[in-house]
């Protein structure tokens, strides 16, 4: 019997159309395209039907109809949901008597605040949800479930601000920011998952030290608020901060811990896996229903039915029904780098883990060995592209730290899982019980501190526009395609070097190139980063954002040095960076600075830097001269700066001689919060225009 070419499932063509539509759609309105592009779906879709029809194929028929329901489906939802969430009712930084409910509490760096649904804003119902920020003596205490009111300045959240799409935010819908200006009234209000979570924090917040708490307390409910940021990002040079996403593996053991419990108890199989999936489900729920432990708990609730009926589970079929699934909830889903991920490493280990174990196990590998070394390899093919492309790394180390620590972390999970409730059933003994999983869970942390696994990441480039035919390749590679071997190798062959040119032609910059990166994002914050081949710049301002630093950074920009422009509030930028870098410049009229060691401090008017010319105009000006071209950045109330060709202000307005300026703020039709980043490249004494700026191409 001729194999098909393509071993391709129903449910895979289903979620890949409603993936299609809502990925599409988004980019469309992201980008402000038109989404004219909907209408090519007309003949595409007749000429599929007209296609089964000659060949009285009634499926066909029916899988391109369901396909193309499925694709508008998600395009039209994704504008509905972005449509909805613009929809306001306050005004932008007016004061309101704000009252709603509390459904989530948790912490930043900065504090505690709280999301609140069910709003009401001076006695007026409106929709949407609100994060509140709350000072540290904010009046009542408040938890998950209590009714709170206060005054507070209310301020209105953008879907797409400084180039970002807070997707988050949206899929969330909060859709306002407040700061109260008055003490919080609280009364209490029972919440089941929010009461459990709370009590799950305070078990373990009381009985161990912060840190250690902060960390067991996200790998059993997902949230990494509480970690400090050197500790969080030990785990992500490490490739394992997946521990923290409640996704496959805490389902899986927590499936599989009910289900032994009750097997114990004599139930008979229907009972056991239905009570066992109703209580994965329950724990998502406790961890706020997130969309990796979503999928999860679905493929999870697919493979015990298929299991009592009999059949074969697929987990390609699994996956895809889940996707499906959360897409149907909400299309807009699909911009959530989490689900990504999670949808990507499942994707990789069903594609390649079993090819690999094979492959492992006829070279003598032990069982064990070759089965964590395949699933991990395989994750992370799937995953890859996604990686680089939002964080910008990572790491060579991944592979093995997985193979060492997720078998060690979920091990601990378990011990911790069955360790907390009876923490819970025995109150005198719950120090003791929590000692159980918080020891290891030190040592852990302690070994992947000490690894220091962010000196061998990989960055410095992104996949961009080929993560698509990344996944092609990968997808004709896993065996999936019925292809002779020899012609698929030529096609995987031909698909990598295409890949391999693109990313040189995206990241490589030549000799006598600068390329600049201008960044701003919400509270005064502003950066710019010059790149040439000699090494990079980067000029913040007295108020910078360690999410705007850290996106700038993203692609392996390590600065060889850091301007920092503004009076003396600029130690608040230093301290923030001056410990990443060796030279760091300031006005030369500024306040001493204390060096970090290793870093030394200038106090120059002019310098060099990277084969660029900076002299400061003024404490919060500064101007860069490389290959003809004058670019000015200017972070103060007003511009010092006379005369250059490219301008970045964040004043007002100007009175610069300048053929080329952006605002940081709203100021001006060229800025950053409607645009983004802003990429210009310097050339020959030419100035081009990069990224989102309709004017590309050559402007000087």
């Amino acid at each position: 019997m001729k194999k098909r070419l393509l071993n391709v499932r129903a449910a895979v063509v289903l979620a890949f159309a409603i993936g299609c539509g809502a990925g599409f759609s988004y980019l469309s309105l992201y980008n402000s395209f038109p989404l004219w592009w909907l209408t090519a779906l007309v003949p595409a879709a007749a000429a599929f039907v007209i296609f089964f029809i000659v060949r009285r194929n009634v499926a066909g028929i029916i899988y391109t109809l369901l396909s193309v329901l499925l694709f508008l489906y998600g395009a039209i939802g994704v504008g509905a949901v972005l449509k909805n969430y613009s929809s306001v009712s306050l005004n932008n930084g007016g004061e309101y008597t704000i009252s709603g409910t509390v459904r989530e509490k948790s912490f930043t760096q900065s504090g505690e605040y709280i999301v609140m649904d069910g709003l009401s804003a001076d006695g007026t119902d409106i929709d949407g949800a609100m994060t509140v920020y709350l000072d540290e003596q904010y009046g009542q205490f408040c938890e998950v479930g209590y009714s709170v009111r206060f005054g507070a300045d209310v301020y209105v959240n953008d879907a797409f601000a400084y180039g970002n799409s807070y997707t988050e935010r949206i899929l969330s819908d909060i859709r306002y920011t407040a700061y109260p200006n008055t003490p919080v009234v609280s009364e209490y209000g029972f919440s089941l998952f929010g009461s459990i979570n709370s009590a799950v924090r305070s078990l373990y917040f009381d009985n161990l030290d912060r840190d250690t708490a902060a960390i067991v307390y996200a790998m059993y409910t997902g949230n990494v608020d509480y970690i400090q940021t050197s500790t969080m990002d030990s785990f992500r040079y490490g490739g394992v901060a997946h521990v923290f996403a409640v996704s496959g593996m805490h389902i899986v053991l927590v499936y599989g811990a009910v289900s032994f419990v009750l097997k114990r108890l004599r139930l008979g199989q229907v009972p056991v896996a239905v009570i066992s999936v109703i209580l994965v489900f329950f724990y998502t729920g406790m961890c706020g229903f997130t969309l990796s432990a979503v999928r999860a708990a679905i493929m999870c609730a697919v493979a015990a039915a298929v299991r009592l009926a009999g059949g074969k589970y697929d987990g390609l079929v699994s996956l895809s029904l889940a996707f499906t699934a959360i897409l149907l909830v909400n299309p807009l889903n699909i911009t959530s780098v989490g689900f990504q991920l999670s949808v990507a490493a499942v994707a990789g280990i069903v594609l390649f883990c079993s090819v690999f174990t094979r492959a492992l196990k006829k070279i003598k590998f032990p069982d064990f060995i070759a089965s964590s070394v395949a699933m991990t390899l395989s994750a992370q093919i799937g995953t890859f592209p996604i990686l680089l492309s939002c964080f910008g790394y990572v790491s060579w180390a991944t592979l093995a730290l997985n193979i060492v620590f997720v078998p060690l972390l979920s091990a601990i999970f378990t011990v911790q899982f069955a360790a907390t409730l009876f923490a819970f059933v025995l109150p005198p003994l719950s120090q003791f019980f929590c000692m159980l999983f918080a020891v290891p869970t030190e040592a852990v942390t302690a070994a992947l501190v000490v690894i220091r696994a962010e000196d061998v990441l990989i960055s410095g480039f992104e996949f961009g526009i080929f993560t698509a035919l990344y996944f092609l390749a990968a997808y004709i590679v896993s065996g999936h395609v019925n292809i002779r071997p020899s012609l698929r190798a030529v096609a995987a062959t031909l698909l990598a070097a295409v890949i391999g040119a693109g990313l040189v032609l995206e990241n490589y910059l030549p000799q006598g190139t600068m390329r600049i990166t201008a960044s701003a994002y919400y509270g005064g914050s502003s950066a710019v980063l010059f790149t040439t081949p000699q090494g990079n710049v980067l000029v913040i301002s007295q108020q910078p954002s360690a999410y705007d630093i850290s996106s700038l950074m993203a692609n392996g920009n390590d600065p060889d040095a850091v301007i920092i422009l503004g009076g003396e509030e600029s130690a608040f930028a230093y301290t923030l960076l001056g410990a990443d870098c060796g030279d760091v410049y300031v006005y030369y009229s500024n306040l001493n600075f204390q060096p970090f060691d290793g870093v030394t401090i200038h106090y120059l008017k002019d310098f060099t830097v990277a084969g660029i010319d900076f002299a400061f105009a003024g404490g919060y000006d500064i101007v860069a001269e490389y290959g003809g071209m004058r670019v000015g950045v200017s972070c103060g109330g007003s511009v010092a700066i006379d005369s250059c060709d490219l301008l970045f202000y964040s004043a007002p307005s100007h009175n610069c001689e300048c053929s080329v300026y952006a605002s940081f703020n709203q100021n001006g039709g060229l800025n950053m919060y409607d645009c983004g980043d802003l990429q210009f490249v310097v050339k020959d004494g030419t100035l081009y225009s990069l990224g989102n700026f309709s004017e590309k191409g050559a402007l000087l």
